[in-house]
């Protein structure tokens, strides 16, 4: 199984779950500060033009794909990739362990009634998990400092966002030097609306499936000139 992915040239982790939660538990173990994010079809079409959504990207430490798209677009046919991202299982084994080590999260979101919703999603499947924070971007006013002091005086292991595309990308890369916390899991807002909104997920999810094979072709049709 391939473990690295080049999508366009952006390189994805394809580590099963197994494999990225033991990669995580170190480095936290080790007090390293480190960057991890759930990988869409979107946010990958977006990175095509925005420079800024790429740098992001290109910067994690850590990527987990978040649709099973991805891996269609590659030719890639692990059945129990497509199995571990069908079933969510990083996010649910991930939250478990939180949750069983009694680590403390700070829940980073666009809006109140966004935050509540996952909240309330998240405790229904974790009910010991330990919130120290929370805040919603559409209350800070002016610059996002207000935020980053708000996360750093709560002190959190970890810091999960939910925050759409590419806000969240913008905020991490404009402020992963400020932060004082041990993991970064940009979680993002897809995880939470799909549950209301599976049906236009899965019309849009086949839209950038068709978008995305495209933008590898095309990709490799340059890199095939320029040889």
């Amino acid at each position: 199984m391939i473990k690295k992915i080049d999508i366009a040239g952006i390189q994805v982790d394809n580590y099963t779950v197994r494999e990225s939660i033991m990669l995580v538990e170190k480095n936290m173990s080790r007090q390293i500060f480190t960057t991890l994010e759930e990988v869409n079809m979107q946010m990958l079409l977006l990175a095509e033009t925005d420079e800024r959504m790429r740098e992001s990207l290109e910067k994690l430490d850590y990527s987990v794909i978040a649709e099973t798209g991805i891996l269609n677009a590659v030719g890639e046919n692990s059945i129990q990739r497509k199995r571990e991202i069908e079933d969510h299982d990083f996010y649910f084994e991930l939250l478990k362990r939180l949750e069983r080590n009694h680590k403390s999260i700070f829940l980073l979101g666009k809006s109140r009634e966004e935050l509540e919703q996952a909240l309330q999603t998240i405790e229904e499947d974790f009910p010991k998990c330990r919130f120290v924070g929370a805040e919603a971007m559409d209350e800070c006013v002016g610059a996002t400092d207000a935020i980053v002091n708000e996360i750093n005086a709560a002190t959190p292991d970890v810091v999960i966002s939910i925050l759409p595309t590419p806000e969240q990308e913008y905020f991490l890369l404009d402020n992963r030097n400020k932060l004082s916390t041990t993991l970064w899991y940009g979680m993002g807002s897809e995880k939470i609306a799909r549950k209301k909104h599976g049906f236009i997920h899965f019309i849009r999810n086949m839209i950038s499936l068709r978008k995305l094979e495209h933008t590898i072709t095309s990709y490799e049709e340059k890199e095939t000139e320029n040889e």
